[in-house]
């Protein structure tokens, strides 16, 4: 005879302090990162644009 049993994980129910101080820190967390202005390549100066490879490293003309 062949015994088939499923492990399921089990997780205790969170207390009310736990849940608290986990909110405060994804608030905290949110609250922090900032999105950035995106990229402008026509504002850069030439040497910034070679630098990250908008130009291929040839001078103008």
């Amino acid at each position: 005879m062949t015994c088939i049993a499923e492990h399921a994980v089990f997780e205790a129910p969170a207390t009310r302090r736990e849940r608290f101080w986990h909110k405060l820190f994804l608030f905290l967390t949110r609250r922090r990162t900032r999105r950035l202005p995106p990229l402008d390549p026509q504002a850069l100066s030439d040497h910034l644009k070679r630098d990250l490879g908008f130009l291929d490293g040839r001078s103008r003309r």
